[in-house]
């Protein structure tokens, strides 16, 4: 049982590390007194890898599955969709608000009234794949940016992060190996991407 929490942990250290930001322009430093963010998610732009564009994918995907049985390209493309909203988002505000124990940070979706936005801009998904027999992780390529709510010229701080991995990492709702639906698999790199973002936000504005 040792050996397997073990491995579980190696396992996680390495998802957490294959993840690389890049400060684009600001510092960590100039959000130490916000304690609170407006949480917004931008799909605008979006790829997808190997893919033209997001509609490429979509075509390709909703033809195949189509194929499978009638009705499921709708279903698919619902999902596609539907999924930002119901599985993405939620992952990401969960990880990140349980990473600050104490609550000295929080994000909290679709307050305009907060003085401070913090924008997710994903801009590439790879959705990886797992059916039953051969799995792969998806990927998240993302911009984080963060600025005055009022004024989206005002930006206190920029960066890229990509190589987000998405597979199981800590969260219970699906368990290691078992994350069949492209959706959850895509949730599980915001679960990751959240946490990751967050310790870099810990580290930079020095929270014990």
């Amino acid at each position: 049982m040792k050996f397997t929490y073990f491995l579980f942990f190696i396992n996680f250290s390495l998802i957490v590390s294959a993840q690389d930001i890049t400060v684009i322009s600001g510092d960590f430093k100039k959000l130490e007194n916000i304690s609170e963010y407006n949480l917004v998610f931008d799909y605008s732009d979006l790829t997808v890898t190997e893919f033209e564009s997001e509609e490429a994918y979509l075509q390709k995907t909703m033809l195949e599955k189509e194929q499978v049985k009638p009705g499921n390209a709708r279903v698919f493309r619902e999902e596609w969709f539907g999924d930002r909203v119901y599985r993405y988002e939620p992952r990401y505000i969960k990880a990140f608000n349980e990473y600050f124990k104490k609550g000295e940070v929080k994000v909290i979706k679709d307050r305009p009234d907060l003085p401070f936005t913090m924008k997710i801009h994903t801009t590439e998904i790879y959705p990886g794949y797992n059916n039953g027999f051969i799995r792969k992780s998806g990927n998240l390529e993302v911009t984080i940016l963060i600025y005055e709510t009022g004024n989206i010229e005002n930006i206190l701080f920029s960066a890229s992060i990509v190589d987000v991995e998405c597979t199981y990492a800590g969260d219970k709702a699906t368990l290691e190996g078992f994350d069949f639906h492209q959706g959850e698999r895509i949730a599980y790199g915001y679960w990751n991407l959240a946490k990751f973002f967050a310790k870099q936000l810990r580290r930079g504005i020095k929270y014990n």
